[in-house]
């Protein structure tokens, strides 16, 4: 067992995805890049848009199966002959039909679903196709997203999410639709989706629920099973729980949270756009959470003691950004993505006060340096969802991208710029051009030089400063400069200065070019000057260089790429020998690989090193005597299960293994790693 506990050079990021496959972090500035323009933004349009669903669909949990049928509403901007759709390829397609009800052709290729239609489909013209379809939905396998099961039918309840491709959709899914949905189910289950919701009614051992959503959004989450309906006591909340049983503890604290949550999001944005809420519980075997149209999944594992607001915030930001409004292309992603994760940093900010907020914003400034040079922001639609480098761009760099902009124009103009958005696009799609428009409009100024180094480029400042200090007749005077190496930079920047004796002093200065210089005066001695303190730029320094590194071979350690992270352990150490983290995560790793001697030698280092986190120790001991067990030299081992216990640290229960493996050695797994 390694303990998973965050720690000093670690972070952890809330946002609801999977880490699955990995890219390269940069701090190279793309000067090149910065001449694009906000037209260069624009892409060319579909060649049809989706408008609208009505599904029907029956779920058949003892045999994981489901079968449906789907009339599907587009809209051509061309004249078409064929239309292509996207479907979970565990989903077998019977038959289509056009709008004229007869058979037509299709092709399957994976989840390619290639429809070619009898008369040719005329520009502008609504028409439809039927298709029927069914199959089974047990695993992952033909989910949109490799080894991340999104649809499932099963007797211990049924998720049938909008990202699993459960019904046909346009790629890359970004068309709005209203639908109608009809799904019959076991008498003894519940369905929930979004929408306006019919009475069920009850057949000879089935029930059939009816939705109908009417604005332009994604309905497209149906969750069925053996749910119990609590509504939430908070007062002034209109929420509704769908609870497994056994789980309704979690209520009371969850629907307050909620309440909490819409209750800042309402005064910062808007209403919130359904009116009402329901949380519902689901399997622990997909994503952490998931958001749709009046509605937040929660995984099982994700209700918690205390109430894990972070996540909880960032799914109710999602029903402005991206239900009531979403990216008009996917080069426009963090208009949403990255809005959501910095709404909850907004919510902490506002909850748990500025310390809790710059600690939010620097952990996300080291996710968004992890992989901060695969691509721009506005070309994020060449990068993969659910990935680590698409996380790091839109969801991070995405946030970094807001606080930025809030800092650059204030707080009133931010915040009117976003409440523009919500009027003006409610139930439509934006572009990053016309968010540009109206943070130019709320702030009144040309902000086409902070689009263009931060949405069109990749690229990072990284600041030194110089300071002298002249002794005044009354206090002192600081005369510097800070500098950086981007020559077109441009960026208000925070100069803060720590005095004996006193609170410390802030000014701003107008940075333009690779230098400005600063003058300030304080009553006592200053000690030290910090540039950026709050976390207001993405920047590279010393020590988010470590950091950044330490999050990078993380990601590799989840992926199994586990000589990469050593590599990157490895460049964390060249730059401080005595960084304990790093020596006990390299000496896992080689324990994984059964390479005992150099483990050994890690494990030696990190107890030697600066013992950050003060946990290390228990744990290093601890592997050093299953290290000792795994070779065969038990009075060794028991001298280091000894030690563990002398450190009286029970981190992730460490004193409990210690006594485990003194009562019987440790035994080493079967090799797993080639």
């Amino acid at each position: 067992m390694i303990p998973a506990t965050p720690a000093a050079g670690e972070c952890r990021n809330h946002a609801h995805r999977p880490v699955l496959p990995r890219g390269a972090g940069a701090v190279m500035f793309v000067a090149a890049v910065l001449l694009f323009n906000v037209s260069a933004r624009a892409q060319q349009p579909p060649s049809f848009y989706v408008t609208g669903y009505s599904i029907r669909a029956q779920l058949f949990p003892s045999t994981h199966m489901m079968t449906a049928t789907a009339r599907v509403d587009f809209t051509p901007n061309e004249e078409l002959t064929s239309v292509n759709f996207q479907l979970n390829s565990a989903l077998k397609v019977e038959r289509v039909t056009d709008a004229s009800g007869q058979s037509a052709e299709f092709e399957r290729k994976g989840l390619n679903l290639k429809i070619n239609l009898l008369q040719p489909a005329q520009a502008d013209q609504s028409t439809f196709v039927t298709v029927l379809y069914g199959g089974t939905l047990s695993s992952p396998a033909g989910s949109p997203v490799e080894d991340l099961q999104l649809a499932y039918v099963g007797p211990e309840g049924s998720y049938l999410l909008y990202a699993g491709d459960w019904f046909p959709v346009r790629p890359p899914g970004l068309d709005r639709f209203k639908a109608k949905m009809v799904i019959t189910v076991p008498a003894d289950e519940t369905v929930i989706a979004s929408g306006e919701s019919a009475a069920p009614e009850q057949q000879e051992g089935n029930a059939t629920y009816s939705f109908n959503f009417d604005k332009p959004s994604f309905p497209g989450t149906v969750l069925a099973g053996n749910y119990k309906v609590i509504p939430s006591t908070a007062t002034g909340a209109n929420i509704t729980f769908y609870m497994k049983p056994g789980q309704q503890a979690y209520v009371e604290d969850y629907g307050q949270a909620a309440e909490n949550i819409i209750e800042y999001y309402s005064s910062k944005f808007g209403s919130l756009p359904s009116g009402h809420l329901a949380i519902a519980e689901i399997a622990n075997d997909t994503v952490n959470a998931y958001s749709a149209p009046g509605l937040v999944v929660l995984a099982s594992r994700s209700f918690t003691k205390p109430v894990d607001d972070r996540l909880l915030a960032h799914e109710i930001a999602r029903q402005w950004w991206w239900c009531l409004l979403s990216p008009a292309t996917a080069n426009d992603a963090f208009l949403d993505q990255g809005l959501a994760t910095y709404s909850t940093a907004l919510y902490t900010e506002n909850s748990a006060g500025e310390e809790a907020f710059e600690e939010l914003m620097h952990n996300i400034a080291i996710d968004a340096l992890t992989h901060e040079g695969s691509a721009p922001i506005s070309e994020a639609g060449q990068l993969q969802p659910f990935t680590p480098d698409y996380d790091s761009i839109v969801y991070n760099k995405g946030a970094m991208i807001f606080h930025m902009l809030r800092w650059v124009i204030g707080d009133p103009a931010f915040f009117e710029t976003l409440q523009n958005m919500v009027k003006d696009y409610a139930w439509k799609t934006v572009t990053i051009a016309e968010f540009q428009r109206l943070a130019e409009q709320a702030s009144k100024k040309q902000l086409t030089y902070f689009f263009a180094q931060w949405v069109d480029s990749t690229g990072v400042p990284q600041f030194t400063q110089m300071w002298a200090v002249y002794k005044l007749q009354k206090g002192y005077q600081i005369v510097g400069k800070v500098q950086q190496d981007l020559d077109i930079f441009r960026m208000p920047v925070n100069i803060r200065v720590d005095q004996y004796g006193r609170p410390p002093i802030n000014d701003k200065v107008e940075m333009v070019g690779t230098s400005a210089n600063f003058t300030l005066n304080t009553p006592t001695y200053p000690y030290r000057i910090t540039v950026d303190p709050g976390s207001h730029i993405l920047k590279m320094d010393s020590h988010l260089k470590i950091d950044v590194l330490m999050a990078r071979a993380r990601q590799l350690v989840q992926e199994q790429a586990y000589f990469d992270a050593i590599k990157e352990y490895e460049k964390v150490v060249a730059l401080n020998k005595n960084n304990s983290l790093a020596h006990y995560r390299l000496g896992t790793i080689y324990f994984l690989l059964q390479n005992y001697n150099a483990a050994l030698e890690e494990m030696q280092a990190a107890l030697n090193g600066d013992l950050k986190p003060k946990w290390i120790e228990v744990w290093a001991h601890l592997t050093e005597g299953k290290i000792f067990d795994a070779i065969g030299q038990r009075d060794r081992a028991l001298n280091e299960y000894q030690r563990a216990l002398q450190t009286n640290d029970n981190t992730q229960g460490a004193l409990a293994e210690a006594n485990r493996y003194i009562k019987k050695p440790y035994q080493a797994k079967s090799r797993q790693i080639s």
